[in-house]
């Protein structure tokens, strides 16, 4: 084979010799053609292109051989398109990385990274780049990053990121973004922004809450937010309507947004060992209203509008303007600040029931209105789906 022929000829050890043939997955023609034309776009198929593999993982290497990086009359870094330094002792990648000026997917996975070169931005045909497990952190990321205008894949997971680099949010192509197992405690409003992502794994992370703006995602098909600290899941979860797989286990979820049944092509619900259900509702504690929202209840179903305005002084209208619905469909009461948290467990994915969290104007309002249009017996008993969740019902929640 001419390719052998010319390694032969080569500085190359045996060792060498046998990693580059091996790890190659490319035809002699095709490194012909691709010495004839090695600029040519990586991205446009045809019969000209060089597709290849350069593996060195796990090899013990501090830095790339000398050899890959030189040009000869038969090899140019250029010619490489895969190359892979996954699990070796790499502390740094010097600005020669800019050889391989042709690469779509980069692996550097596993090594002691501590931060990406500038010149990784010269990699402007780069669709994967994997980077986790190293010590990557928030000033581990160079601005030129925002210049891999092509890149799909991005997995940092297993660094010491706390904040999401802000290059990513330039990253047009952008589809699988994993960040797991790193030290991000807030998510920015701005994650909403990034439209192209398909996949997003937030898992082993730090988060205390997710921004209403994660509902702009919608080409979302993934979304892991397991093993962290979330109480709760903003409503404009329903917008996701691409959503397939939502992963929340391992948190301290204790219900569920009611939105959540209008995922229609969610397949995949992970909730364990989240206290989603039985010791929340037995614990669940109700505090009186006061005086001031007694008053203002009795106000506001009762007085008509135009005689607020002209009684009550401004500040008081404007409380009262504040009111919300009790949820009971029976019951025209309001609540203020005090109200009473009810779980009503709903079909969910025609599997099994999921517990979605109501707000009721009071406890009474879970067996009765307490504010009832009516006196007829019957608007004052709710469905069995809208009374209190009973023990079979319990046992039918999945939370694995």
């Amino acid at each position: 084979m001419v390719l052998w022929a010319a390694l032969s000829r080569s500085n190359l050890s045996p060792f060498d010799l046998l990693g580059v043939m091996a790890e190659m997955d490319v035809s002699t023609s095709s490194f012909d053609d691709a010495a004839n034309d090695s600029d040519a776009e990586a991205d446009q198929p045809s019969n000209s292109s060089v597709y290849s593999t350069v593996d060195v993982s796990n090899t013990g290497l501090d830095t790339i051989p000398a050899h890959y990086l030189a040009e000869s009359a038969d090899y140019s870094p250029r010619m490489v398109r895969k190359l892979v330094l996954a699990r070796n002792a790499i502390v740094g990648l010097t600005n020669a990385i800019a050889s391989f000026g042709n690469l779509t997917a980069l692996d550097v996975s596993s090594n002691g990274l501590a931060v990406l070169p500038d010149a990784i931005g010269a990699l402007d045909k780069l669709r994967t780049l994997i980077a986790r497990s190293n010590l990557l952190d928030d000033n581990s990321f160079p601005k030129s990053l925002q210049r891999l205008t092509k890149l799909e894949t991005l997995n940092l997971s297993g660094n010491q990121i706390e904040q999401i680099p802000s290059a990513v949010y330039d990253l047009p192509r952008l589809k699988a973004l994993y960040l797991g197992a790193n030290r991000i405690d807030s998510l920015p409003c701005k994650i909403g922004t990034i439209f192209s992502l398909e996949v997003l794994y937030l898992g082993g992370n730090r988060l205390r809450e997710v921004p209403a703006t994660i509902g702009r995602l919608r080409n979302l098909s993934s979304l892991a937010l397991c093993d962290n600290r979330l109480e709760t899941i903003p409503s404009t979860i329903v917008e996701l309507q691409a959503l397939q797989s939502l992963s929340l286990h391992n948190n301290l979820l204790r219900t569920l947004p009611t939105e959540i049944v209008k995922l229609r092509n969610l397949q995949q619900l992970s909730l364990r060992s989240n206290p989603l259900v039985h010791q929340f509702i037995r614990d669940m504690s109700f505090n009186p209203p006061a005086l001031k929202e007694l008053s203002a209840r009795i106000v506001k179903i009762q007085v008509p509008v135009e005689i607020n305005t002209q009684v009550l002084p401004p500040s008081l209208v404007d409380y009262i303007d504040t009111a919300n619905q009790c949820v009971n469909p029976k019951c025209k009461g309001v609540y203020f600040e005090a109200c009473i948290e009810h779980i009503k467990f709903v079909d969910f994915c025609g599997k099994y029931r999921v517990p979605l969290l109501q707000y009721l104007c009071s406890p009474r309002c879970s067996r009765s209105p307490a504010y009832a249009y009516t006196d007829s017996s019957s608007d004052s008993e709710m469905s069995a789906d809208e009374a209190g969740p009973s023990q079979i019902k319990l046992k039918k929640v999945l939370l694995g």
